[in-house]
């Protein structure tokens, strides 16, 4: 179609005015995803400082919650967090979770849980041996790029290659603790191991320095973190 070339100039113009607008748009959705991405990240932080939330006198103190974990359980002091409430205690991973293998199962068709499956990339082949997972599970990628990242079972099946089942301690809230791991998703896939495939550095991730709160200010945590973190994620899908 060729209009008269003075019409062709005035096309031209009003095109480079709507990219130029659209660019400017794009470059504030990019601006906004890492605004949205570094509050998450401060809201976690306000979080396992005891910054997030108030605190109660009423709730028991978190040292009694773990010497349930623990009954020899002595408390130490931290610098990275001096100013934590008198109620918090500090403590590493490995005394609020685990890592290992589901149970070897044969002879029973279930599905792979393996990383593609959980992230809904592929409907899930069925084996019919493995490591057993039960469903509402944690599997927490130990191989690969994404070491450190934390997946629950939608469904029983059989535990995928890349994984390890994370258990965490039953006096401990799951989410807070799934909350502290994400903070740490950075320094977990930025000190891997292994060079041909690099894998979850467990000592590091075992040695991860956890403010404990009580336990009803864990549950007080993780909600309002929820809650703050869907208003986010709204803004982000309504762009």
């Amino acid at each position: 179609p060729l209009p008269p070339l003075a019409e062709q100039q005035r096309i031209v113009t009003e095109i480079e005015k709507w990219f130029s607008l659209i660019d400017q748009i794009e470059q504030g959705k990019d601006d906004l995803h890492s605004i949205v991405k570094q509050t998450k990240s401060k809201i976690l932080d306000l979080a396992i400082h005891g910054e997030l939330v108030p605190q109660d006198p009423n709730d028991e103190p978190a040292i009694e919650l773990l010497k349930r974990i623990n009954p020899s359980f002595t408390p130490c002091d931290n610098g990275h967090y001096p100013q934590l409430p008198d109620s918090w205690t500090i403590v590493p991973m490995q005394m609020l979770c685990s890592l290992t293998d589901g149970e070897k199962l044969d002879g029973k068709g279930m599905p792979n849980l393996d990383v593609k499956y959980l992230r809904g990339e592929r409907d899930f082949k069925t084996l019919t041996n493995g490591r057993y997972v039960a469903a509402n599970s944690l599997l927490i990628l130990v191989d690969g790029e994404n070491s450190g990242e934390v997946f629950r079972t939608p469904i029983e099946g059989y535990q995928g290659s890349t994984f390890k089942q994370l258990h965490i301690n039953e006096n401990m809230l799951a989410e807070y603790i799934l909350h502290v791991i994400n903070l740490h998703r950075k320094a977990l896939r930025e000190n891997k191991v292994g060079s041909a495939i690099p894998h979850l550095d467990k000592k590091l991730f075992k040695a991860i320095e956890v403010p404990v709160p009580p336990y009803d200010e864990q549950v007080r945590i993780v909600t309002v973190i929820n809650s703050m973190h869907s208003k986010l994620d709204a803004i982000m899908e309504n762009l």
